[in-house]
């Protein structure tokens, strides 16, 4: 999930990056004054910038993906602890050890 969600931010921000560039083109005979005087500025705004769009990406993917998670791992504990179930017998055998203790 993390990995999506990274791909995503990554997406999204340098998709702002290029909007950005090309909305400030007329700034482009300043750059060289820019980068010397702001480039920390920049960099730092950038940084947060990408966290924040990171964890909005991670919350929508929780919120819209992970739907019913809980539901659905309980109707696969009540299976398992039944016995009414396809498992393979490593995991018959982990969910009986602890069963058993």
């Amino acid at each position: 999930m993390i990995a999506n969600a990274a791909f995503v931010a990554t997406l999204i921000f340098l998709a702002l990056g290029f909007w950005s560039m090309h909305t400030l083109h007329f700034l482009t005979p300043w750059r060289s004054l820019i980068v010397h005087s702001y480039l920390k500025s920049i960099a730092l705004y950038c940084a947060l910038l990408f966290a924040n769009i990171l964890g909005l990406t991670i919350w929508i993917e929780r919120k819209f993906f992970l739907r019913d998670t809980g539901r659905k791992l309980r109707h696969f504990d009540q299976e398992i602890h039944t016995g009414k179930n396809e498992l393979s017998d490593e995991i018959r055998s982990r969910f009986g050890d602890e069963e058993g203790q």
